[in-house]
């Protein structure tokens, strides 16, 4: 994997003002961005006119939109009401995909509850995304399934029974190692998650932090990506290694989430918006020289 070849950005870890953004991928010769909030907008809430806009500087700079990164299914998986809610934002999400010639939508696998890998509650899961997967025929659109700590799909073994019994050319893995550490009782993100899930690998995203409390970082904290190793948790090292070595040919999204002055814990679980956006473009920057550096050694 080379540098800045298969790197993209999620749009709002940068900012939320499009001229801040193609500065941005201008200065590190990026292809592309994976959209997320915009205008100060959450990605559901985006208006034709944002669209529009992102459309036509991505036509204007040759860039890619790699992914939308839609909230589609971070609810609850007993909420009729909310999961119909849900459907409508998928509906859309596509006619938003489309107009910026993006193929991947990112989705989720409904709120975490006790037993996350029951029978049942997985073949639920596989029938609301096999919904998705419905509305989405013919529209040339892949779904990414992103595992998540706070979703039914947090670790490698949740997100591949849920994947397994689907279509693999239609619906894969946004996989973020990271996201592993969150989830209480998990073992550590090891890059053999990244052989399991290889065969349904669309998307990888990037960041870091750590878990336990050491010297100076709080446990749960996240941390610039490329801090010496024994403090950020996911040996990305490693893990690029491995992402050689399986002949992955997708894209890293970095997803910094880590800022100098620590945003809301609540921000992080629906990022969107200006608060969530402070500070993004410097730690943003700071991670891709990081991310750079990891990829020459």
């Amino acid at each position: 994997m080379k540098f800045p070849t298969h790197i993209t950005v999620i749009s709002d870890e940068v900012s939320q003002e499009l001229p801040v953004i193609t500065a941005f991928l201008r200065e590190f010769k990026l292809p592309g961005l994976e959209l997320r909030s915009f205008n100060g907008r959450a990605f559901k809430d985006l208006t034709p006119a944002d669209v529009a806009e992102i459309a036509a500087v991505s036509r204007a700079e040759g860039w890619r939109v790699v992914g939308c990164a839609t909230p589609v299914f971070k609810c609850d998986l007993d909420d009729a009401a909310a999961i119909t809610a849900h459907r409508e934002i998928f509906k859309r999400s596509i006619d938003v995909a489309r107009e910026l010639s993006c193929d991947l939508l990112r989705v989720f696998t409904f709120l975490r509850t006790p037993n996350p890998t029951e029978p049942a509650k997985q073949h639920r899961v596989v029938e609301h995304l096999q919904g998705l997967l419905d509305l989405a025929a013919g529209a040339g659109i892949r779904l990414g399934v992103e595992n998540e700590h706070s979703c039914l799909a947090a670790t490698a073994e949740e997100t591949a029974a849920i994947l397994a019994p689907l279509p693999a050319e239609r619906i894969g893995a946004i996989w973020d190692p990271c996201n592993v550490l969150y989830v209480p009782g998990a073992a550590a993100p090891a890059p053999a998650d990244l052989v399991r899930l290889a065969p349904r690998l669309f998307h990888l995203h990037v960041k870091d932090a750590v878990r336990r409390g050491i010297a100076a970082v709080k446990s749960g904290e996240l941390v610039a990506l490329g801090t010496p190793v024994g403090i950020g948790e996911v040996d990305w090292r490693a893990h690029f290694k491995v992402l050689r070595e399986i002949g992955y040919a997708g894209l890293l999204s970095l997803e910094t989430h880590w800022r100098l002055e620590k945003i809301d814990e609540s921000l992080l679980h629906l990022p969107a918006g200006h608060a969530f956006s402070h500070g993004g473009e410097t730690a943003s920057r700071t991670c891709l020289h990081n991310l750079r550096a990891l990829l020459e050694i």
